[in-house]
C-alpha cells in the first residue's frame, strides 16, 4: 500500500508538469511535439514515460488553428494486435477533463512491447478528428502514426502524400501486427535546436608568442652558468649566467672616463655640455646592448667595470633549448637559450575533414588530460589554421588553454571537445537515415500502413539527429526502428532502374 501511495503521488506530479506544459502561456513544450489532425493541433505524452506494465496515464492536449483550447471530449483506446495464437488485447482509456483543451485519460496494459494509441476528437462544434500514435514499453515518448488529414488553416498542417508519393517506387505496406513483430518504430520530423560536440584529439605545445631566445651583441666568454640544464624553471629577472668580455670591458670604462670627465667640467658650462652628451652617448651604447639600467647605475656606484656582467632573463618560464657550457666562447648573434612560459599554454587539435567546416575562431573548447587525473581544463579557440595536414588530412586548430602551476606539460596527449554554436534545423533521427552509397535515404510513413523510401540531403549531424536540407518538412513521420528490414520487404535497391 505504501509503495502505490508514493507510485502515485509520483504520477500525480508528473501529470500536473504535463498540464502545465499545455497550459502556460498557451504554448506548447518542446517535449510535448503537436500534430495537425483535421482542424486541430493535438500533443499526447505518457506518465510514466515509457508505460510501464498495470496502471499508466496518457495527457492529451488539443488546440485549434489559433491556438485555442477544444471544447468537447476525447476517446482514448490503447490496443495491440492480435498475434499467432495471442488474441487481440484492448484498454479504453478512462477519459477526464484537467484543464481548457487538456484530457487525462487513465489506461492499464497487460505485457511490456509496442501499442496502438487511437484519439478520437469529438469537439462541440467543428469536425470530430482522430490522430493515431504508437507507444512501447521500452521507448520515451508516443510515436505519431497518422490520422485525420489536416485541413487548411492549420499550424503548419501536415504534409499529405501527393499522387506521384502514391505511385512512387518502393512503398510497401506493413500491418500493424507485422511491425510489431519487426520492431517498426516512428518519429515525427520537427525543427531542433542542433548543436554538437566535436571530439578531436589534441597536443599541448609551448605558447609560441611568449617564447624568448636569449643572445647577446658582444662576443666573449660565460664566467659562471646558473640554468645548467634544458627544462629547468627560471623567473623573469633571474641571473641565467654571467659573462666577460673585453669589448664590454673596455665600452663600460670609456663610460666612466666619460661621466669623470662630465663631474669635472661642471665649473666650466663650454665644456659641461660636451662632456655631458659624450657620457650619455656611452650610457646609452651600453643599453643598446641590452645592459640593464641597474647595471648600469652599478657601475656608476663601485666606479668601476663589472668584470662578470650578469645576464637575466626576460621573460619566466623554462629552458626549452642551452647551447653553452661553463667557459664556452660566443660570438654576437649567436643563440645561446631559448626560454618558453607554461602559463598560458596552447592546444593544437587535429579536427576530421568532415567536421572541418563547423570549426570558427571563439568557440570554447574543454581539455581533458585521460593520463593526468586533472580536471578539465576550459578554452577558446584563437586561431584555425588556413590548410588541412597532407598526411592525416585533419584541420589543426589552436585552442588558447590557461595553465596555472604548469600541470598541463607541452607534448602530452589531450582530448579536446569543441562545442559548436546552436542552431534551429529541421532534424531527423540519425537512426532513421540509411546509408546508400552518394545518397541518404529515410522512410516516410504515409498512413494505413504505407512507408515510402524518400531521399534526403543531409546537413549538421548533432546530438543523434541530422540536419534535412531536402527530402522531408515538418510533421512529416520516418521510420526510426527497422528500417533495414523495411528496405529489403521494399526491395529499396531494386525497386527501380535509378536505384
Amino acid at each position: 500500500m505504501i509503495r502505490r501511495r508514493r507510485w502515485t503521488t509520483g504520477l500525480a506530479a508528473g501529470v500536473s508538469g504535463l498540464l502545465l506544459w499545455g497550459c502556460s502561456g498557451g504554448g506548447v513544450s518542446a517535449n510535448l511535439p503537436m500534430q495537425n489532425v483535421g482542424p486541430w493541433s493535438v500533443g499526447a505524452g505518457s506518465v510514466p514515460d515509457p508505460p510501464r506494465v498495470g496502471d499508466n496515464t496518457i495527457v492529451v492536449v488539443v488546440r485549434d488553428a489559433s491556438g485555442k483550447p477544444m471544447r468537447g471530449s476525447v476517446d482514448v483506446m490503447v490496443s495491440m494486435a492480435a498475434m499467432g495464437s495471442m488474441v487481440r488485447m484492448e484498454s479504453r482509456g478512462k477519459v477526464s477533463a484537467s484543464g481548457p483543451g487538456v484530457y487525462r485519460a487513465s489506461y492499464g496494459i497487460a505485457m511490456g512491447g509496442e501499442w496502438d494509441v487511437e484519439i478520437q476528437l469529438r469537439p462541440d462544434s467543428g469536425p470530430p478528428a482522430e490522430a493515431r500514435y504508437r507507444i512501447s514499453t521500452s521507448i520515451p515518448g508516443l510515436s505519431f502514426v497518422g490520422g485525420t488529414p489536416a485541413t487548411v488553416g492549420g499550424n503548419a498542417p501536415t504534409p499529405q502524400p501527393n499522387a506521384a508519393q502514391e505511385s512512387a517506387p518502393g512503398i510497401v505496406s506493413i500491418d500493424a501486427a507485422r511491425r510489431q513483430s519487426l520492431g517498426i518504430r516512428t518519429e515525427a520530423v520537427q525543427v531542433r535546436d542542433l548543436a554538437t560536440t566535436l571530439r578531436a584529439p589534441g597536443r599541448v605545445a609551448y605558447d609560441e608568442s611568449r617564447q624568448a631566445e636569449i643572445s647577446l651583441k658582444f662576443g666573449g666568454w660565460i664566467r659562471s652558468l646558473f640554468a645548467r640544464v634544458t627544462g629547468q624553471t627560471v623567473r623573469r629577472g633571474e641571473v641565467l649566467f654571467t659573462v666577460y668580455s673585453p669589448e664590454l670591458w673596455s665600452a663600460q670604462q670609456e663610460f666612466l672616463e666619460a661621466q669623470h670627465a662630465a663631474n669635472a667640467a661642471r665649473s666650466t658650462p663650454t665644456l659641461d655640455s660636451s662632456s655631458g652628451s659624450l657620457a650619455q652617448a656611452s650610457r646609452e651604447r651600453l643599453m643598446l646592448w641590452d645592459i640593464s639600467a641597474s647595471e648600469v647605475d652599478s657601475i656608476v656606484r663601485s666606479d668601476k667595470p663589472i668584470e662578470s656582467m650578469p645576464i637575466r632573463s626576460p621573460v619566466s618560464g623554462v629552458v626549452t633549448e642551452k647551447n653553452i657550457v661553463e667557459g664556452s666562447a660566443f660570438t654576437p648573434g649567436q643563440t645561446l637559450f631559448r626560454l618558453a612560459q607554461l602559463d598560458p599554454i596552447w592546444v593544437i587539435a587535429s579536427v576530421s575533414q568532415q567536421d572541418a567546416p563547423l570549426v570558427r575562431t571563439g568557440m570554447g573548447a574543454l581539455v581533458r588530460d585521460p593520463y593526468g587525473g586533472t580536471s578539465a581544463r576550459r578554452g577558446t579557440v584563437s586561431f584555425v589554421y588556413p590548410s588541412l595536414d597532407s598526411l592525416t588530412r585533419t584541420l589543426q586548430v589552436r585552442v588558447a588553454v590557461a595553465n596555472p602551476g604548469g600541470r598541463l606539460q607541452p607534448g602530452t596527449f589531450v582530448d579536446v571537445d569543441l562545442v559548436t554554436p546552436q542552431v534551429r534545423r529541421l532534424a531527423v533521427p540519425e537512426s532513421a537515415v540509411l546509408p546508400t552509397g552518394k545518397r541518404a535515404v529515410v522512410f516516410v510513413d504515409l498512413g494505413d500502413g504505407r512507408l515510402a523510401p524518400r531521399d534526403v540531403e543531409l546537413g549538421l549531424r548533432a546530438g543523434g539527429y541530422y540536419e534535412v536540407r531536402t527530402g522531408l518538412q515538418a510533421g512529416e513521420v520516418v521510420v526510426t526502428s527497422g528500417n533495414f528490414l523495411v528496405a529489403s520487404e521494399s526491395k529499396l535497391r531494386s525497386a527501380a532502374q535509378k536505384w
